[in-house]
């Protein structure tokens, strides 16, 4: 099993866990379900047929689960995402559900989650995060205040592929 790598969006989710529902959104492979693993006590899959027949059958399990519920791939089953939201307006205590999606669904929810479902969007792995042996040779933090050196050179070459 590969080694999670730590995510600057790691502090902005853990911030957020504060409030009811979350959803992390970004394209393939960036790491949404293995962030939102790292904190959630109960995982229902919906590309597995059996966690997405359960969700649809007994709606009341996101109520009983033990907290935070992460819904992967919820775009699988659309009306998870309305299930989510009202199970919301029922309890709005912090850290209830994680959502995770790489694409929309076919039939759009019924409702935004506006105001229950905020939307946390995740990228592909900075620079930083790569952990690169040379490291990152400049700050956008110090660029964007006016104190970045902007110098330096790479033993890196195109087929290193990093």
């Amino acid at each position: 099993m590969q080694r999670y790598t730590d995510r600057i969006v790691d502090a902005e989710l853990d911030e957020l866990l504060g409030l009811p529902a979350i959803a992390l959104e970004g394209p393939n492979g960036v790491g949404k379900t293995s962030t939102a693993q790292r904190r959630a006590r109960t995982v229902l899959r919906m590309d597995d047929p059996g966690d997405r027949e359960l969700l649809a059958a007994d709606p009341a399990r996101l109520d009983t689960s033990e907290p935070p519920v992460l819904i992967d791939e919820w775009q699988r089953l659309p009306l998870a995402w309305d299930l989510v939201r009202r199970s919301v307006d029922r309890d709005h205590s912090g850290g209830r559900f994680l959502l995770t999606g790489s694409a929309g669904p076919a039939t759009p929810p019924s409702h935004s989650g506006a105001g229950r479902i905020v939307r946390l969007r995740m990228r592909p792995l900075s620079l930083a995060e790569r952990g690169l042996p040379e490291g990152p040779a400049v700050s956008l933090g110090d660029m964007l205040t006016g104190t970045a050196t902007i110098a330096g050179a790479s033993t890196m070459t195109l087929p290193d592929d990093v």
